[in-house]
């Protein structure tokens, strides 16, 4: 029988508390980039072509920067990401466009939660997690002030709607410029510590010059000189907005800069062609991350360990005073990192995409990087010998320990991205009862009868109808298939009975065993035979 304990709800939104009050609690500054991978920073030395970027050198100068940092390979997922610290498996946000549910606890609330309303919060910039028409949607996710957009690409970056606490009109002055400005001026009106998220729409595309005093490039003949240019304005205007703080406000704030996925195939460098954004390859997934200010004492180097930035999750909460074991949801700390180059790190890295009829998840190690598909298609790449993943090690026979890596990588992908893992170094309650160290949770553990498998739902997230496959080894085998939730319990039973050899199809309405219509969220469904069971998991939007 399985069954889930869950001492933290997801989805239901958690409550965090914090036993360590701090009287000087840090400023926290996220800065986000749109578009901007890892070969569009010369740090990193890939592109041939890079841009004059002054001020984020001087970031990474004077904190940490992160080699090898990974994003999702689209834009509203990884924003999702970073602001619920949870996977798109468990919120629903895969693809774009995509909605953050009002009941995900974002890192917003979660901070206010965690310190007792001591901070004020604000969102500047592209927000990505909602409906054009959903103004409010920011203010409903924790906000206490929004200047910008709510909805995903911009048309003309001189001429866009801008949004102030959901009342919009057009705006013409250029809109990197504008949100800088009212960040700088929400900043210096805060009398308490603060949380600022500063979402740039640059470097997104329409590729444009900029205004003449925030770019330096002479180039303007092709997109990626374009391109180029919008990240230097980037550069300028997160300049200015460093600028602005006092030296006492700076030495007191925790600085957080990152892109938000992989570089856009049309100005791709040095990856494979179209393995850029949308890609579960590196030039889609690999993107600048650089932490200064506030707490960070490695200063001037670099960090070489898999991070994803939805782990700035965990870490902000972790900065704020909670005491976290591991990280929560699937966020993983790296506050420790920020002081201490031994200390413990992520020990999968994962993304997941679901766009255009594609869906997949990437999960690496520090080595070895398997993508995988819904199809069962495989890669598998060495990134230490082969960062541009030029050579897929499926093509020729595995080494040993290459083949147990593959099936390694590949059952905790799965269960990652269907469950809840005691692999992926984050105990926060979401595993099966018990400890990890007894249950030793893997696949194997959940195997059904010879023949019979269950597969992943479609469509997955779904609002109405969804599709559950699964096959039968042999005729007259009884199988149970049934919806549960998080906790446990019972929901509906979609099946009980004795079922013909072959492939099968059951259908879930969202309906309980009373016919009433369940809430968004995580669900699970689970396939049961001859007293052994499997599990996956489907998120439900309404």
């Amino acid at each position: 029988m399985f069954l889930v304990v869950f001492f933290v709800v997801l989805c239901c939104g958690f409550v965090l508390t914090s036993e360590h009050v701090q009287t000087d609690r840090p400023n926290i500054l996220i800065i986000i980039a749109d578009d901007m991978g890892a070969d569009a920073f010369g740090r990193f030395g890939i592109g041939t072509e890079s841009p004059n970027t002054p001020n984020l050198d001087s970031l990474a100068d004077t904190g940490l920067f992160f080699n090898n940092a990974w994003a999702n390979p689209l834009c509203a997922p990884t924003r999702a990401a970073i602001m619920s610290g949870l996977y798109g498996s468990k919120t629903g946000v895969l693809q774009v466009p995509g909605t953050l549910d009002n009941s995900v606890t974002t890192i917003l609330e979660a901070v206010e939660s965690a310190t007792g309303g001591e901070y004020a919060d604000a969102v500047f910039g592209k927000w990505h997690l909602a409906p054009n028409s959903n103004n409010d949607h920011p203010n409903e996710q924790g906000a206490d002030h929004f200047v910008g957009r709510v909805g995903g690409g911009i048309g003309d970056y001189f001429n866009w709607s801008r949004t102030e606490d959901g009342q919009s009109a057009t705006s013409t002055e250029y809109v990197t410029t504008h949100i800088t400005d009212a960040a700088i001026e929400w900043i210096g009106e805060q009398t308490t510590p603060w949380l600022a998220w500063v979402a740039h729409e640059a470097p997104h595309a329409p590729f444009h010059l900029p205004p003449d005093s925030l770019f330096t490039r002479s180039q303007s003949s092709t997109d990626l000189d374009l391109y180029l240019a919008m990240i230097e304005s980037v550069d300028h205007e997160v300049g200015r907005l460093m600028g602005a703080l006092t030296a006492e406000e700076r030495e007191n704030t925790l600085i957080i800069f990152v892109g938000d996925n992989g570089t856009p195939n049309t100005v791709l460098q040095a990856y494979p062609s179209r393995s850029g954004k949308g890609s579960l390859r590196e030039g889609g997934l690999h993107v600048p991350m650089i932490v200064t200010g506030s707490g960070v004492a490695r200063i001037g180097e670099t960090e070489d360990s898999p991070v994803h930035v939805m782990d700035i999750y965990a870490t902000i909460l972790e900065i704020v005073g909670l005491q976290l074991d591991g990280g929560v949801n699937n966020s993983f700390s790296f506050n420790d990192l920020l002081s201490d180059e031994h200390a413990g790190v992520r020990p999968y890295n994962l993304s997941e995409i679901t766009s255009g009829g594609i869906q997949g998840f990437a999960i690496r190690n520090e080595q070895y990087k398997l993508i995988e598909m819904q199809d069962g298609s495989q890669e598998l790449y060495d990134l230490l010998l082969d960062p541009f993943e030029e050579n897929d090690l499926l093509l020729s026979a595995l080494s040993s320990e290459q083949s147990s890596t593959l099936s390694e990588l590949s059952q905790e992908g799965v269960l990652q991205t269907t469950g809840w893992s005691c692999g992926d170094g984050i105990l926060n309650g979401m595993e099966q009862q018990g400890s990890c160290s007894e249950l030793g949770t893997t696949l194997e553990q959940h195997e059904l009868p010879s023949g019979m498998s269950l597969g992943q739902n479609s469509p997955n997230p779904f609002s109405s109808l969804t599709q559950i496959p699964f096959s039968t080894g042999k005729s007259g085998e009884t199988a149970r298939l049934d919806i549960v939730d998080l906790s446990g319990r019972s929901i509906k039973t979609l099946l009980h009975e004795s079922v013909q050899m072959g492939n099968h199809v059951a259908t879930w309405d969202g309906s309980d065993e009373a016919g009433e219509q369940t809430a968004s969220g995580v669900y699970l469904y689970r396939l049961s035979s001859g007293g052994r069971s499997t599990v996956k998991a489907m998120v439900r939007i309404r």
